[in-house]
């Protein structure tokens, strides 16, 4: 009985150290295929390959290509007019050239009008321009006459740096009596000129003149 009780003990104990203590296998399972890093790349077959015994080659025996091979259109259809070539129809003539010129661009530089038109219709809309494009305004006749009595260069300093403007001071006047001072800036020396002079008739006084045509002095 005893023998009996102690067999069973050693096996019971055989069996929980077994199942306590963990196998080696556990931590680092053994690899069932090696692990390759190069990539694997199959040919792909985009056509289907053909067979020697599917190729058929044509000879043409009963040809000579040195024979001349006349060329044989087919018959066109009934009622089929072939178009007319660009070189067969009438010449113009010089007045047509002309009249069709003048209706697609208008007049020639000569100034004859074909059609009739009016080649001054124009000159009346033509505006006056200097010789850097700008328009050029015309002197105003009011009977007043300018004077330029000085022109100076101004700067202004801003954020990117300085710009550089004309100041000019114009005194204008007709003689009898009345007289103006205008300043303008402009950054070109013609439109300060011309914005002083608009400033200047806008401060017309009247001063008392004396028969020598002079105003009291001492």
């Amino acid at each position: 009985m005893a023998a009996t009780t102690t067999a069973i003990a050693l096996t019971l104990s055989s069996f929980t150290l077994r199942s306590t203590i963990p196998s080696k296998t556990f931590f680092f399972p053994k690899p069932s295929k090696p692990i390759s890093l190069r990539r694997t790349f199959r040919p792909l077959s985009l056509t289907p390959q053909a067979k020697s015994s599917d190729i058929d080659t044509s000879f043409f025996d009963d040809v000579n290509p040195e024979e001349d091979i006349v060329f044989d259109p087919p018959t066109p259809p009934e009622g089929f007019t072939p178009p007319p070539s660009f070189d067969e129809g009438p010449e113009e003539t010089e007045d047509e050239i002309a009249a069709a010129y003048e209706e697609l661009y208008g007049p020639a530089y000569s100034g004859v009008s074909v059609l009739g038109n009016d080649v001054y219709v124009m000159d009346s809309k033509v505006k006056k321009s200097s010789a850097f494009g700008k328009v050029k305004k015309e002197k105003v006749r009011d009977g007043f006459e300018e004077r330029v009595v000085q022109v100076r260069r101004v700067t202004k300093v801003v954020k990117g740096g300085k710009q550089l403007h004309f100041r000019a001071i114009v005194v204008v006047g007709d003689k009898q009596g009345q007289v103006g001072v205008g300043v303008g800036k402009a950054k070109e020396v013609i439109g300060a000129v011309q914005k002083s002079a608009v400033n200047a008739r806008r401060n017309i006084i009247t001063i008392p003149m004396t028969k020598y045509l002079t105003f009291p002095h001492r």
